[in-house]
């Protein structure tokens, strides 16, 4: 999430958000994998990503599609860095948000077991 934040320059900004997309399609692949039986587990992957704060990626990727990250000539946001809009990576980021929207109960339950190892760390 921090290229997409920080960086500037175009490709990174792509290859960042084409990343993240590959991110929630993992999970998603991980999720639909065992169809046919039944799950018993939140998915390593989502309890993961949420441990590496995902909630930061998926602000940043909603900054990214909403171009509010953007230089527009008076903005402060990106500190004397020009960064233009980019609608291949505007397309990136609406795809990774469209399936982190499908798997919004997972990145739940995932927030939920997360918490509970967190505890466990803490106090065995």
């Amino acid at each position: 999430s921090d290229a997409l934040q920080l960086e500037s320059s175009r490709p990174v900004r792509r290859s960042a958000a084409l990343l993240a997309r590959e991110l929630y399609a993992c999970v998603m692949r991980e999720e639909t994998a065992d169809e046919g039986t039944e799950k018993k587990t939140t998915s390593a992957m989502a309890i993961a990503m949420v441990c590496a704060g995902e909630d930061k990626l998926v602000n940043a990727l909603t900054r990214c599609v909403t171009a509010t990250d953007v230089d527009v000539g008076n903005s402060l946001s990106v500190k004397a860095k020009s960064r233009l809009v980019d609608p291949a990576t505007q397309s990136r980021s609406k795809e990774a948000l469209d399936m982190r929207g499908e798997l919004e109960i997972i990145f739940q339950m995932a927030a939920v077991v997360a918490k509970s190892m967190e505890r466990e760390a803490k106090d065995p």
